[in-house]
């Protein structure tokens, strides 16, 4: 229990960083309140630094309006006069988008903030009071979840006291506390807080992640408009598909995670007939488990229904390079530990081998000085008996 607490701690703290990274709620900086992307956004070093890369782009428009030129001496299927318009409107578009993007981007915070107030109409427990509500069977002595908050209790608050035996072995709880602890399903809220933390954690560096592609795609965006005359808008198109999945990149994030709050206390009370309590604890596991797969995932789905579905897998590559890097990790140091064992007991099996050796070339050696000294003494007798015949 003081474990799954612990769990509900750290998804309480990476709900208020996913609040604050999605732009629901606002930031503190040097004392004041500022919505985290507008704030990047309209921050007096990057405006200094979007407007030296619109007179880059500038610069860039005449270079690709000349090239233009000679591409169209070349193949002819253009008119100056539309050269030279596109030039000037790629101009004058850069100054269009800025207003566009600012104006776009305050929109959209603005109807995050609305999406989220939505959702917690008539739905107002927190994610960890209904992590923990779902994993409750029984509650006693008249408490309920709607007037806790989980993630301030102690174990000792919500089981109460138990006797003991001699002043020391636990025998039975008290049923003074606010569950029943002989009820309480620990593995499915074990596993379904594990799984929702690493959920969060994926869908909080996406949401990051997006905050300086935001920044990055709103420096860039004159560079793209200053190739219309020569690609026809080509780059500039890339460009918009992929600011406008960054934008609704948290879309997809805000409504997965309450939809899960949202449906999650509704599951909680749903059970299969005719099985076992284990099998109905297997079966919130997995809708739970699922529902938190759901919170990166709907940041994938919105991406793919309204931009590119190809800047989710970034977090993915995250997560599957690091699992892949601590693999590859864990197999080199085990090999490693394998070859300095097998080398330790080849050493080993050859000192030993040696020591035999040696001991054994010692009793041949014995065993030959033994022989040699019988054999002189016969030679000795021989040569004595020969002299006395003599």
């Amino acid at each position: 229990m003081l474990l799954f607490l612990w769990m509900l701690k750290m998804i309480d703290g990476i709900m208020e960083i996913f609040s604050a990274i999605s732009g629901i709620s606002k930031v503190d900086y040097n004392g004041e309140q500022v919505n985290i992307i507008e704030f990047a956004i309209g921050h007096l070093t990057v405006s200094i630094i979007f407007w030296c890369v619109f007179i880059l782009a500038a610069g860039l428009c005449c270079i690709f309006a000349i090239a233009s030129l000679i591409k169209n001496m070349v193949v002819n299927n253009k008119n100056i006069s539309a050269i030279f318009g596109k030039l000037f409107l790629s101009l004058l578009g850069t100054m269009a988008m800025l207003s566009v993007v600012i104006l776009g981007i305050m929109i959209s915070n603005s109807a995050l903030s609305l999406v989220s107030g939505i959702f917690e109409t008539g739905n107002t427990a927190k994610l960890s009071n209904a992590l923990f509500s779902a994993c409750v069977e029984e509650w006693v002595n008249g408490y309920s979840v709607a007037e806790l908050d989980i993630s301030s209790l102690t174990v000792k608050d919500i089981f109460g006291d138990y006797n003991t035996t001699f002043y020391v072995f636990p025998t039975s709880w008290k049923g003074n506390g606010m569950v029943n602890p002989n009820t309480f399903m620990y593995l499915p809220a074990m596993i379904a807080s594990v799984g929702l933390v690493i959920s969060l954690i994926v869908a909080v560096v996406n949401l990051a992640k997006r905050v300086y592609e935001i920044v990055f795609l709103y420096l860039i965006m004159p560079i793209s408009m200053s190739t219309l005359s020569l690609d026809d808008g080509a780059r500039f198109k890339a460009w918009r598909e992929t600011f406008i999945s960054k934008i609704v990149l948290a879309y997809g994030t805000v409504f997965s995670v309450n939809i899960f709050i949202l449906l999650l206390p509704l599951i909680s009370h749903m059970r299969i007939p005719g099985v076992s309590d284990f099998a109905n604890s297997m079966f919130l596991i997995f809708m739970i488990i699922g529902g938190a797969m759901v919170i990166p995932a709907g940041q994938a789905m919105f991406v793919r229904l309204f931009g590119s579905s190809d800047d989710m897998h970034v977090g993915g590559s995250f997560l599957r390079s690091a699992f892949n890097s601590s693999r590859v990790a864990g197999l080199m140091t085990i090999a490693f530990a394998s070859k300095i064992l097998k080398g330790s007991f080849t050493a080993g099996r050859k000192l030993l081998h040696k020591n035999h050796k040696s001991d054994s070339d010692k009793y041949f050696d014995s065993k030959k000085v033994a022989s040699l000294g019988e054999d002189k003494a016969e030679d000795k007798d021989k040569t004595d008996n020969g002299g006395e015949e003599g």
